[in-house]
């Protein structure tokens, strides 16, 4: 019991000195050493202005009015200001009329980070002291610690004057806590960007090395609506890093409109979720080296290295990347054929190219294979450029439909979005190929060709009617199904069978998305075969007439057996061209036997109505003319 007492005797006694210490301490005082201590720390000018008023609980020292930070030497908008700050003293330093901070808060303070043109930062601190000429291995700060130094309802303004660009934060929350300055240090941030919620948690290895300017360890992870961000590794106030960085989102839209990137909506295989993680080295406050890195976008997988410029208008990202096999076939299932607003037919749903604008990038990307939707290439070597709004996708060495394919494909969102091409296809499966573009599935076999073309519109509809270009394709051997010549031209029937031929060559010009042709050639075991019509690419047409050529059929000389394919890609008719059948092949016959009938009718007519046809008067002619004799004889008599 009596030690007990000695211990409630103690507290009491040191309460009592505590509450008398706090009566002697010296207000002004108080005031004025913390504000000499934060200037010596950061290295700027600190003005603690207003009335100064104690307080007991629930902080043990100061509250003062308006406090102020300056700013950087080379711009005159303070660092910080604040409504009112209050400060923390250790309560034994008290007892002993000395001063020790323990703790900070600021009410409702206004943060100007100022990027200059020239890469200088406002928030660069110690400037002053390390231009006094700190000493080799000295951090150039004055010892200093803070048990929590807190901070409520702020604002933060991030003035990139090299970026153009200018962004506000509102309803800062900052807790942080650094017990030595040559210490661990810890700090949570919360706040809002344009209504959406942002957080910030990170700790430092060493507090004095990351304010001196030096690389300290750091752990950081920063969430957003839609996704994270986290860094391990070490980092300097200057934000010059090293370290591994991952990255992850539920929603890129979400995510980047979070960030004031905007929310342009992305296809999927393109990002619409992305998880990545890589080697990140970050330097002279506007380069990204990532590498190592694995990038997830939805279900495809990328490896490689990246460098990311960020200074200037936007992002310019120069990578080198690897992947097995890419999927983008969505980008046929939301702007392909059978969507939108139509249930047949090519899409009409706003294609929305609005990320093109959001960088600019150079990559140079090898794929086992990618579905494209409407293409499919196999092992690829491919570049892609993207400047401006302008992408351009390269095929130097490119494999596809069991053959080889070359040139580039461009989108262009500038002006208005248009997309064309040069593509030239060596050696490939003729079927697969038509397949995936028009949906067409009757020819079939190996070929060499090459299409210009260049179309624009919003949606996929509207750039198929606009289609414009011009293009080849020669074939050394091939089948069409549902198309049987020889029994065609045997029995007038080839609508079911199949064609085997040995050669076929056509080009074509594109114009308003309408597809000609007048060339077509075509030969099989004497069997010659023309074509030429229209094919409407917008309108999912054709209009055909492909005439086959029996040389030296059983009557002894060629026998051509024209044929019409028309109607809709999916269902097209073939029927037998008879009235061109007859003018091709019975031209003589037909003339003799008009003649035959001719005579037949004037013997007739002469028999019946006595008229006599002349030399070079037609029938009806004669007919007329006689009628209109009698007429004149029946009317004469009246005068008699």
């Amino acid at each position: 019991m009596r030690f007990l007492r000695w211990i409630f005797i103690a507290v009491f006694l040191f309460v009592g000195f505590a509450a008398a210490g706090l009566m002697l301490l010296p207000k002004e005082r108080i005031a004025k050493v913390a504000s000499a201590e934060m200037s010596k720390a950061l290295g700027r000018e600190v003005l603690i202005s207003g009335d100064i008023g104690l307080s007991v609980w629930p902080v043990l020292g100061v509250k003062t009015g308006p406090v102020q930070i300056a700013g950087p030497e080379w711009d005159a908008a303070p660092l910080l200001k604040a409504e009112a700050l209050s400060i923390g003293v250790g309560a034994a330093a008290a007892l002993k009329r000395e001063i020790e901070i323990r703790r900070v808060e600021l009410v409702s303070p206004e943060i100007n980070l100022i990027t200059a043109k020239d890469g200088r930062v406002s928030w660069a601190f110690g400037e002053s002291t390390e231009a006094a000429g700190a000493t080799e291995g000295s951090t150039g700060v004055t010892p200093f610690s803070l048990a929590r130094a807190t901070v409520t309802g702020g604002t933060v303004l991030i003035d990139d004057r090299r970026a153009g660009t200018r962004e506000k934060l509102t309803g800062l929350d900052v807790a942080l806590s650094m017990p030595k300055l040559a210490g661990p240090a810890t700090l949570k941030l919360s706040g809002l960007r344009g209504g959406a919620a942002l957080s910030l948690e990170g700790t430092v290895g060493n507090a004095r090395d990351l304010i001196a300017g030096k690389l300290t360890p750091v752990t950081a992870r920063f969430e957003a609506a839609g996704g994270s961000a986290r860094f391990e590794g070490r980092m300097s106030q200057a934000l010059e890093a090293e370290g591994q960085m991952s990255l992850s989102t539920s929603s890129t839209s979400t995510f980047m409109q979070s960030l004031g990137l905007g929310a342009a909506e992305l296809p999927r295989g393109m990002g619409q979720a992305i998880d990545m993680t890589g080697q990140v080295t970050f330097s002279g406050g506007e380069i990204v080296n990532l590498r190592g890195m694995t990038l997830k976008l939805d279900q495809n997988t990328l490896t490689g290295d990246a460098d990311i410029r960020l200074g200037g208008a936007k992002p310019q990202i120069t990578a080198k990347l690897a992947a097995g096999a890419l999927d983008f076939a969505s980008l046929a299932a939301e702007g392909g054929s059978g969507g939108g607003e139509s249930s047949a037919g090519w899409s009409k749903t706003t294609i929305d190219a609005s990320g093109l604008a959001a960088v600019n990038a150079e990559v140079s990307l090898a794929v086992q294979s990618l579905d494209a939707g409407m293409i499919k290439l196999g092992a690829s070597s491919l570049g892609v450029s993207l400047d401006n709004s302008r992408l351009v996708l390269k095929l130097p060495k490119a494999t596809g439909y069991g053959g080889q394919i070359s040139g580039e494909f461009v989108v262009n969102n500038r002006g208005g979005l248009s997309v064309g091409g040069n593509l030239n296809i060596l050696q490939a499966d003729v079927k697969s190929l038509l397949v995936d573009l028009m949906g067409v599935e009757r020819l079939s076999g190996k070929g060499d060709g090459f299409v210009k073309f260049l179309g624009s519109g919003r949606n996929l509809d509207a750039i198929m009617n606009s289609l414009s270009g011009n293009g080849g394709l020669a074939m050394a051997g091939g089948t069409i199904s549902g198309l049987d010549l020889n029994g065609l031209m045997g029995t007038g029937n080839g609508t079911k069978g199949t064609t085997v031929f040995d050669k076929l060559g056509a080009s074509f010009d594109i114009k308003a998305g309408v597809l000609s042709n007048d060339n077509l050639n075509m030969t099989l075991p004497r069997i010659t075969a023309t074509g030429k019509g229209v094919v409407g690419l917008g309108a999912q047409t054709i209009n055909y007439v492909f005439t086959p050529v029996a040389l030296k059929a059983s009557s002894g000389k060629d026998l051509a057996f024209p044929v019409k394919i028309y109607g809709p890609w999916s269902n097209p008719k073939i029927i037998p061209d008879l009235s061109a059948v007859i003018d091709l092949n019975f031209k003589e016959k037909k003339e003799e036997v008009k003649q035959k009938a001719n005579d037949a009718i004037k013997k007739k007519v002469e028999q019946e109505l006595g008229v006599t046809v002349g030399e070079g008067q037609s029938v009806e002619d004669a007919v007329k003319q006689g009628v209109e004799d009698k007429l004149k004889k029946e009317l004469f008599k009246i005068f008699e």
